[in-house]
């Protein structure tokens, strides 16, 4: 009687995130890139005030020694890894019923703006956030 068939859970989440990386993907023109190997790509904000671009990388539950930084071709790069997280306790068998929660390797790659002073490139990490301070050159 009722032709519609609705997705599990599942299809719906994967559906969202392959949507929402095609559209990252149509909306960046090339500003951001990510790499095939990485199993997740953490959501970013680009600011700009009147000193400084500033970059903010959603890197929730991770170990900030896990977060790797750098600059190459005018490019910022940030890589990383986060763990699968799991509940502690003295059980060691744990069923999951739902995981949406991205983990393992990641890497971002953002073109820069050319007026960069690259030796003042900052970075720390706050509640989650990576935020990356891009000082603008005189």
């Amino acid at each position: 009687m009722n032709d519609i068939e609705f997705a599990s859970l599942e299809e719906s989440a994967m559906m969202n995130r392959m949507a929402k990386a095609l559209a990252d993907t149509v909306m960046s023109r090339g500003m951001f890139q990510s790499w095939a190997t990485d199993s997740w790509r953490p959501e970013v904000n680009l600011y700009e005030t009147q000193s400084a671009f500033m970059v903010c990388a959603d890197l929730a539950g991770m170990d900030e020694n896990a977060i790797q930084v750098s600059v190459a071709d005018n490019q910022l790069v940030i890589r990383g890894r986060r763990i699968c997280p799991m509940p502690s306790g003295k059980e060691k068998a744990v069923a999951v019923h739902l995981m949406e929660i991205d983990h393992g390797c990641f890497g971002r790659s953002i073109d820069m703006p050319a007026n960069v002073d690259h030796s003042g490139i900052a970075a720390h990490y706050d509640a989650g956030m990576l935020w990356i301070t891009l000082p603008k050159a005189p």
